[in-house]
């Protein structure tokens, strides 16, 4: 077995097809300089989790559960608060654009 630990930023797409899910990894380029604020994020391709659908769902399942944990629902708002990710009226705010 190749157990492989690695760091991503976020999943850049999800893709479904005939039971099976593939999510495509990427982190934030260091070829971009930590200054480039008026220019979006650059991303670097990983890889790609491939999974059965029922390990997905399974997933979610598992997501789902720690969403509502209050350790990770603090951890959520301290986030907010500070900027570091959007809060629910701002992702509204842009979905409606």
């Amino acid at each position: 077995m190749n157990n492989k630990n690695m760091f991503v930023d976020t999943i850049s797409a999800i893709n479904v097809n005939n039971g099976i899910v593939k999510m495509n990894l990427v982190a934030q380029s260091s070829e971009q300089p930590i200054t480039d604020d008026n220019n979006p994020p650059k991303f670097d391709d990983l890889g790609q989790i491939t999974m059965p659908l029922n390990g997905f769902l399974y997933m979610l399942s598992v997501i789902e559960g720690l969403m509502k944990d209050d350790k990770m629902k603090d951890m959520i708002q301290r986030f907010q608060t500070a900027g570091i990710i959007p809060t629910e009226q701002e992702i509204k705010k842009a979905q409606d654009k």
